[in-house]
């Protein structure tokens, strides 16, 4: 893979998320990241829909190979994903999948603003309502936690951290489960950076996926 130069100068002292920035550099990581994620957002929706489902059966593909690594079966595990929107890759059918499987798939819930996010099992014939954003979620069902959870991203990079829509609701719901599921995130190859220039809130993903298999940090 092939790392993108960056979009637009940068002035920052370090990519240390351990670090606190100061200020006026917290200032220019967020209006940064608020111009990459716009970049990567348009060339998403500018691609063919072919190719974004071409890149989402890859990506299932993928993950079933992963997911045999790390487990003997799938049985009785949650595994909790998303409702795309924004070109979003569409892994609906893969979570249909599972549920033949054993597993349980789920989709996150905002019950909330700027809180974690909560879960509700998920099938195909499951009612739905709209949620916040006005986004699709299961009308009912028992909230549940996820052992895995995928998570769609804008932007990546080699270090496991994940550009995403700038809300927060995942970091936040990573720090609050218990105990921790595993993160993986889910994304296209063409949208790996340098860097994030992650923060302190921020955390990193154990396995990010992509069209051509898993990121080199993490194979």
């Amino acid at each position: 893979m092939t790392d993108r130069p960056f979009a637009s100068p940068v002035c920052f002292a370090h990519e240390n998320a351990a670090e606190p920035l100061d200020p006026q550099q917290a200032t220019d990581v967020a209006r940064w990241r608020k111009a990459e994620r716009l970049r990567l957002l348009a060339e998403r929706a500018a691609l063919p829909v072919a190719t974004r489902q071409s890149a989402a059966q890859a990506i299932a593909g993928h993950l079933d190979t992963l997911l045999a690594r790390r487990f003997p079966n799938l049985n009785g595990l949650i595994i909790s994903a998303w409702w795309p929107i924004k070109a979003e890759l569409d892994l609906r059918f893969w979570l249909a999948s599972l549920a033949p499987r054993g597993a349980t798939a789920a989709l996150p819930v905002i019950l909330q603003p700027k809180a974690p996010l909560a879960f509700r099992p998920w099938t195909p014939e499951a009612a739905m309502e709209r949620g916040f954003w006005n986004i699709p979620v299961p009308a009912t069902g028992p909230e549940i936690t996820p052992h895995i959870t995928l998570s769609p991203l804008v932007g990546w990079d080699s270090a496991g951290f994940r550009l995403g829509y700038g809300g927060g609701y995942f970091d936040r719901t990573l720090a609050a489960v218990t105990p921790s599921p595993i993160a993986i995130g889910i994304g296209l190859a063409a949208a790996h950076l340098p860097t994030i220039f992650p923060q302190p809130h921020d955390i990193p993903m154990d396995y990010i996926l992509c069209e051509d298999g898993l990121s080199p940090l993490h194979a």
